[in-house]
């Protein structure tokens, strides 16, 4: 399992393969994207299929459903990269990380300002859940429902 650092970096690579697919800087996004996953080996077919079919998904589709084939492909993306990253030594790793941190920064269509953002991509439902008196934020593109807030029992005030 990867520190949680490194898993965020991995996230955020998987959302900017998805939101740079289609656009104008996509070829080179593409090619240094494969040219990561290869880790300076060659660069497998596999990858470049899988990055191209996500291009296609996406171009495809123009309704509602566009989120959820997003979210699809920006977790397969980030399963790939934490596979990577999994793969390396402690060190290898950490430069591989800031690498593909690089990567995502120079090369993808996301704002530098939203790219140090973290956030939760789902393509299903999702519970945040706040109790204790803590407090759950965020930012919802969708249709959202609220059940009671917590009540606190008796000895508790």
């Amino acid at each position: 399992m990867l520190p949680e650092a490194l898993s965020r970096i991995a996230a955020e690579a998987g959302v900017a393969v998805v939101e740079t697919a289609g656009t104008d800087h996509w070829t080179l996004f593409e090619e240094q994207v494969a040219c990561w996953l290869a880790q300076g080996g060659q660069v497998e077919r596999a990858d470049l299929a899988r990055l191209a079919e996500t291009e296609a998904a996406l171009r495809a589709v123009l309704d509602s459903s566009s989120r959820a084939v997003a979210a699809r492909h920006a977790m397969v993306w980030q399963g790939r990269f934490t596979t990577v990253l999994e793969q390396l030594s402690a060190d290898a790793r950490h430069t591989a990380a800031a690498h593909l941190q690089r990567l995502v920064r120079d090369h993808s269509v996301r704002p530098a300002s939203a790219a140090s953002a973290p956030g939760v991509i789902a393509g299903e439902n999702v519970r945040f859940q706040a109790d204790r008196g803590s407090l759950v934020v965020g930012v919802a593109n969708g249709d959202v429902h609220f059940t009671s807030p917590f009540r606190p029992g008796p000895a508790q005030g």
